[in-house]
């Protein structure tokens, strides 16, 4: 029995011939996955922002405005969103699997809502947009994560401020109002405070805290000139409630920053974020001072007065219905304001979110919104975060949720409403977990003292 090697003849061996891989053709379901979410991101808040061409100059002439585009975009969502799910079934599953209890007991009287309203189709198609443009962005953030999501914002932020700046010079007969808001700039939106409202989020999502590091880019270049033209659109559009928006924007951008870096003590972290809030509100209050003075001069009013009489006729209502309220959305529709308001202008909307939460689901669904919302933010607050684009995310998420809760004092719509800055608010409440490595830090630890030669 030999055990040296044993040789083959070349004639002995046959070579299989190698198969030739295949070219691959269309696109992979990865990439078409991000471009669908994508797309229906984008869809989402062009959707919400109503930039649209050609609305009228002055909004109390009633003149007609083709509703067509609009709803359009708004039901293109819905089998965009069948064929993710078609896709991708389990991990839609997954990401609707928990609820939180309080968003249960909203939805609720929501639900409720409807069979107390007093304008039930108004309802029915307010809580089907809302439900719309509620999916949409958030499977973009729960698969995409909060970085990636913000990108899309700042993207979409840049683009309209370009857009509404080119349209305004292009075509200043729909762009500039005219009536008793002659001269203010709306631009695409339908009304001059939803180009504020609209402008000032998105100049928190574009504006980042701390010198650039790096060689200067154009991508740089471009959101800055980005940033000034929001800037110059909050001011033309002379809106008192972007104003104060930005203002505590900026300054709670400024103190979750602080925050984020010091990590000693949560106390002293607290005060240096509420000290930075109180500044900027201190600082809007002020320019509303001098923004009053000068328009003084021109007989015009910028402060919040004529909204009191408006709040005075419409809280007898909330004791008349307190627990459901008059239904989803109908205190968003012009006829069902003027039927209950009456002033000597024509007020459409009543210039504050919690009221108007208050007024369409009921009291208890309202307090049950904004616990949840407070919560959340609060959850920010205390958290930390290691990597530097999460830890900017992060304070854009603080500020933006902060400005909403503000801003819902002073306007309607803010919240629970198909309108501009809905998406904002969807991305920002979601909690950022960190992904599950499979095995604890007291694991890691224990290895490595093991690993340790003694």
């Amino acid at each position: 029995m030999s055990y040296s090697p044993s040789y083959v003849s070349d004639e002995a061996i046959r070579l299989r011939p190698l198969a030739r891989s295949r070219p691959r053709r269309g696109i992979k379901k990865e990439t078409f996955v991000r471009g669908l979410l994508t797309g229906m991101l984008y869809l989402t808040l062009l959707r919400t922002t109503g930039m649209w061409y050609g609305y009228p100059s002055n909004f109390i002439e009633d003149a007609p405005v083709d509703p067509f585009a609009q709803k359009l975009m708004l039901y293109s969502l819905i089998p965009l969103i069948g064929l993710y799910i078609w896709l991708e079934p389990n991990r839609f599953v997954s990401y609707f699997r928990r609820i939180p209890v309080l968003l249960i007991v909203v939805s609720a009287f929501s639900i409720i809502s409807l069979g107390v309203s007093i304008s039930f189709g108004a309802s029915v198609r307010g809580i089907a947009a809302v439900a719309i443009l509620t999916v949409a962005p958030l499977l973009y953030r729960f698969r995409y994560g909060s970085v990636a999501t913000f990108q899309v914002l700042i993207n979409f932020g840049i683009f309209a401020a370009f857009a509404n700046i080119l349209y305004t010079v292009a075509f200043p007969r729909y762009a500039i109002m005219s009536g008793s808001y002659a001269g203010m700039i709306k631009g695409l939106f339908y009304h001059k405070n939803g180009l504020g409202q609209f402008c000032a989020v998105s100049f928190i999502a574009m504006l980042s805290v701390g010198i650039p590091k790096g060689r200067l880019r154009y991508s740089q270049l471009l959101r800055w000139a980005a940033l000034l033209c929001t800037l110059l659109l909050i001011v033309v559009s002379k809106s008192s409630t972007a104003v104060v928006m930005v203002a505590i924007g900026i300054s709670a951008l400024i103190g979750s920053h602080m925050m984020q870096s010091v990590r000693n003590s949560l106390a002293r972290s607290f005060f240096v974020f509420f000290f930075c809030l109180l500044l900027g509100v201190a600082a809007s209050f002020a320019y509303l001072g001098v923004a009053q003075m000068i328009a003084d001069a021109f007989g015009k009013d910028l402060t919040f007065s004529g909204r009191t009489n408006i709040w005075d006729q419409l809280l007898p209502l909330v004791y008349d219905r307190p627990i459901f309220g008059y239904g989803f959305a109908a205190f968003r529709q012009p006829e069902v304001m003027e039927q209950y308001v009456e002033l000597t202008f024509d007020a459409r909307s009543t210039h504050n979110t919690y009221l108007e939460l208050a007024l369409n689901i009921g009291v208890p669904g309202m307090i049950a919104w904004t616990v949840f919302v407070l919560q959340r933010l609060g959850g920010r607050l205390t958290a930390t975060q290691r990597s530097g684009d999460l830890r900017d995310t992060h304070s854009k998420e603080v500020a933006i949720i902060l400005l909403i809760v503000v801003g819902s004092m002073m306007e309607a719509g803010m919240m629970l409403a198909p309108v501009i800055l809905w998406p904002y608010l969807v991305v920002s409440l979601p909690v950022s977990k960190p992904k599950n490595t499979g095995r604890s830090m007291r694991d890691l630890i224990a290895d490595s003292r093991h690993a340790t030669p003694q």
